[in-house]
């Protein structure tokens, strides 16, 4: 009975050792996949809580020339001014931050991510771009100037047409999202990331011109006049549609730095002259930088 007890105490010493030979085996197994993943997974791959983000920045603009047709029925005009050249006005052309933040041409994106990945969202953009005739340039006219028909060239003074979306041509757009993560560095506190954007979207323009000595009234900036159809102090004024293509540096999932390119083609109408309309279409071209943070 002695010797049988002896055994039965081996045994079950012998068993015990190997159960928790296989736990310690199997805990340590389970901390070095643990490890080897935590080790191995890349932070591209790594998801996200923040889905929302919000983004300031400004933009560079270059406008093609285009064709500007003037309808002024009670003056006896309808014609059309050709392949006139425009240009932007920055804003901080004597140094940064000696402006307001909202007189420069600005950008302002507010997007929210559709998967945990990042890698498709939705946005609404706007851009506040600029655009303004290029003064005493040679352009021909061609149509009815006075009841007359006309056929000339003509150098484009202040006096007998200047045209201008100074206060902003401003394009208000929904905009679909890919997002592309390329590679993280500095123990992965930083992402670089491929973005490229479609979308589409209306003008609101705010007109300022003079054609042939008349200048157009648009009333005064004041809330009972700060947007109408096809008048006030910004007006419904045509479409857009775009594609947008660039570079994203994320900081620490929250911060980020985005540099892109944008293509828009834009069809103005109805734009507001004195006694009368406007109407062109040209494309725009956007050099864009950005400041964001995602919550």
């Amino acid at each position: 009975m002695k010797q049988f007890r002896y055994y039965l105490t081996l045994l079950s010493l012998s068993l015990l050792t190997i159960s928790f030979s296989s736990l310690a085996s199997t805990h340590s197994l389970n901390l070095t996949e643990k490890q080897k993943t935590k080790t191995e997974k890349p932070f591209h791959a790594k998801t996200n809580a923040k889905s929302w983000y919000v983004s300031w920045g400004y933009n560079k603009d270059y406008w093609s020339n285009s064709d500007i047709h003037i309808s002024q029925p009670g003056l006896g005009n309808n014609f059309t001014i050709h392949n006139v050249s425009a240009g932007d006005c920055p804003g901080w052309t004597s140094g940064l931050f000696n402006k307001s933040l909202m007189g420069p041409q600005y950008n302002i994106r507010i997007g929210h991510y559709l998967n945990a990945a990042h890698t498709w969202g939705v946005e609404l953009s706007f851009d506040h771009a600029k655009y303004n005739t290029n003064l005493y340039q040679v352009a021909r006219i061609s149509g009815t100037i006075n009841g007359q028909p006309v056929n000339q060239n003509q150098v484009l003074t202040p006096q007998y047409f200047y045209y201008a979306l100074h206060n902003g041509a401003n394009l208000l757009m929904l905009n679909v999202v890919r997002r592309k993560p390329l590679f993280s560095f500095f123990r992965s506190y930083f992402q670089f990331a491929a973005l490229g954007k479609l979308g589409a979207g209306v003008m609101l323009p705010h007109p300022e011109n003079t054609v042939m000595g008349n200048k157009v009234d648009v009333g005064p900036k004041n809330f009972s006049n700060s947007f109408g159809w096809h008048h006030g102090w910004w007006q419904f004024g045509g479409w857009s549609v775009g594609a947008e293509a660039g570079f994203q540096l994320l900081f620490h999932k929250t911060v980020y730095v985005e540099l892109t390119d944008k293509e828009d083609y834009v069809t103005l109408s109805h734009i507001q002259v004195y006694d009368g309309t406007a109407s062109q279409s040209m494309w725009l071209n956007e050099v864009i930088g950005n400041v964001g943070v995602m919550f």
